[in-house]
């Protein structure tokens, strides 16, 4: 009895110290991203690159913020929906889906963002997920299609139209959001999946890609720090490249000319700008419209993630490129 209140006393400290390195993780790859002066210097980044735009307090004046509805039954199924106030006409959805290496994040820390996007005329639905360890591949991405499922129930009550609808997302999240976009415009990986995908390809009419990966075959060469670590808590492979379902992460693979547009960003000084080129590459390949933002050749040395440093001139150009791109394509 005793060598057993041992082991799992061992059990217990061990699993904790594995969650705490994973968070220190999260805590370590923040550090990478865009110091909010980004357009004037080249320092080291830090958590104060979050920053919202300007006019924010104007945005919150103008945006009505419902909090933590359920989505579904499954563990953290909860989103927020952000509108503008005094809109008559039926707008577009978005659905956005947070980073943060799979294990972390929340979509309280995007919700700046999302209520950004929310005040140029979009219904905004930005969720939580279950995350890794806990859980792993593929839920997010069913929890999505669920999240989607709840928008086509629910969105009319808040002013929004699913027959104009998009999926977005950041790091971890644009590749959870690029996979739901593949499901959704290809039949042969949502059966591979044995998922149903709530949306029809004619009613998604672009996807939002910020910063994000794409090919599973070639992102261990970026050199993002603490990438393995990451993707093994999502597959629960130690060696990711092992997992038996890798294939259907890699976006790249299962394009189809039924994918919609899509809008890509990456800073220049980013690791994952080289997953954002070879998805660029293989959509056009398909010729599906994509509108891109890499900042090649600017030396700028903008961080992952700079796009949320809405204080800067890069974020804004990045935004109002992003706002373009939805206002195009949900004519």
């Amino acid at each position: 009895m005793k060598n057993n209140e041992v082991f799992y006393e061992k059990r217990t400290w061990l699993i904790s110290f594995f969650l705490i390195g994973l968070m220190l993780s999260i805590f370590i790859s923040d550090q990478i991203i865009t110091s909010s002066d980004a357009s004037a210097s080249k320092q080291v980044a830090s958590f104060s690159a979050y920053a919202p735009p300007p006019n924010f307090l104007e945005i919150q004046e103008n945006v009505e913020v419902v909090k933590n509805l359920a989505y579904s039954g499954t563990k953290d199924a909860i989103l927020d929906i952000y509108y503008p106030k005094n809109q008559s006409e039926a707008m577009p959805v978005i659905l956005w889906i947070h980073g943060g290496g799979y294990i972390g994040g929340s979509k309280d820390s995007r919700q700046d963002y999302a209520m950004t996007l929310a005040d140029d005329g979009y219904v905004v639905a930005n969720i939580n997920y279950a995350l890794a360890p806990e859980q792993k591949y593929p839920g997010p991405i069913f929890q999505a299609n669920e999240a989607i499922e709840f928008l086509m129930a629910n969105a009319a009550q808040y002013g929004g139209d699913m027959e104009r609808f998009f999926v977005g997302g950041d790091s971890a999240g644009a590749q959870i959001a690029s996979q739901v976009a593949a499901v959704i415009s290809n039949a042969e990986l949502a059966a591979a999946m044995d998922i149903l995908p709530a949306a029809s390809a004619e009613q998604l009419k672009g996807a939002v890609l910020l910063c994000g990966l794409y090919d599973m075959d070639t992102v261990r060469a970026t050199q993002f720090p603490n990438l393995e670590n990451f993707l093994a808590a999502y597959t629960g492979a130690e060696v990711f490249e092992s997992f038996e379902r890798i294939d259907e992460l890699s976006t790249v693979n299962h394009i189809t000319d039924a994918y919609p547009p899509v809008f890509l960003t990456v800073g220049d000084a980013d690791p994952f700008v080289s997953q954002s080129e070879e998805l660029k590459e293989v959509l056009l390949h398909q010729n599906i419209p994509v509108e891109s933002l890499f900042f090649e050749g600017t030396n700028k040395q903008l961080k992952h993630e700079y796009q949320y440093a809405l204080d800067t001139e890069e974020a804004q150009e990045a935004l109002k490129r992003t706002l373009n791109f939805l206002f195009v394509n949900s004519q």
